[in-house]
């Protein structure tokens, strides 16, 4: 089974599902049974928010209310459920996480190869990565909000005090430094695909080995090669697990530099012969 999203995507819709249902558990129901004065007698729960939504739906249907919220809660908690499941799904390879890859995938030159990624073509891959920190210095500018309004539970003062700031600092440290980190190894690959500096091997797929959800190798004439789809680069790195084109005995003709595939040509309808 695969989810047709990255797995940045993944963790943002879940991410973004637990704040939206933390902010309609304050919004609503908080606020709600403050106002009738039955918070505190939930507040010792060892599962407050259950507790708090069981208060609730009493307090509503007593008060001959409709039960909207109560019902969106429980349907984000079910989601939230699954995503949970599905993270661990993932992990031990029932699932894909991961959109399927679109290579150049050109028309065959004059000895048959296709190319089916270049690493300029390809462009910088890696934006929804480097952004994914800037989620957190968004929760960092909302935190006093958070703490304020009483949708996250209030830490201890110095912690309501330094605990954004880490948050807002910390994070974009991080993203500056990944998405230099990541732009920059992009760039030197082109350089090396421009300027000849990558070196060319042309053969079979031999030793072809994967590791489901994680990565795969293979020789080419001797030159061994290995790439994941969890490790971040520029050059090729898609697996056939999440639908990359590699197989034993594919007729292949690699330009790679440290390591990194830069361009992968294959005859595809060959991967089978003798």
């Amino acid at each position: 089974m695969r989810i047709e999203l990255s797995v940045s995507e993944y963790f943002i819709i879940g991410f973004a599902l637990l704040l939206l249902g933390r902010t309609i558990h304050y919004l609503a129901v908080t606020r709600y049974l403050r106002e009738r004065g039955v918070l505190l007698a939930v507040d010792r729960s060892p599962i407050r928010d259950w507790s708090e939504w069981a208060a609730y739906r009493k307090a509503r249907l007593s008060d001959h209310q409709p039960l909207t919220w109560w019902y969106v809660l429980w349907t984000i908690q079910i989601v939230l459920c699954f995503w949970m499941i599905g993270w661990f799904a993932f992990a031990g390879g029932a699932l894909k996480i991961g959109r399927t890859s679109h290579f150049v995938d050109t028309v065959a030159d004059a000895d048959g190869y296709r190319t089916v990624f270049d690493v300029e073509q390809s462009g910088y891959r890696h934006w929804g990565f480097a952004a994914s920190g800037l989620i957190f210095v968004a929760v960092g500018f909302a935190m006093p909000a958070l703490f304020r309004l009483g949708i996250v539970g209030k830490p201890a003062a110095w912690m309501q005090k330094w605990l954004p700031r880490v948050f807002v600092v910390g994070a974009t440290l991080w993203t500056v430094a990944v998405f230099a980190a990541t732009f920059v190894d992009y760039r030197r690959a082109v350089d090396a695909l421009h300027n000849a500096k990558a070196k060319v091997v042309e053969g079979r797929v031999d030793h072809y080995s994967q590791v489901p959800t994680k990565s795969e190798s293979f020789d080419v004439n001797g030159v061994k090669f290995w790439y994941s789809d969890n490790v971040i680069i520029a050059g090729f790195n898609h697996t056939a697990f999440h639908g990359g084109p590699i197989r034993q005995g594919l007729p292949v003709k690699i330009w790679y530099w440290r390591g990194q595939i830069l361009r992968l040509q294959i005859k595809p309808g060959e991967a089978n012969a003798l």
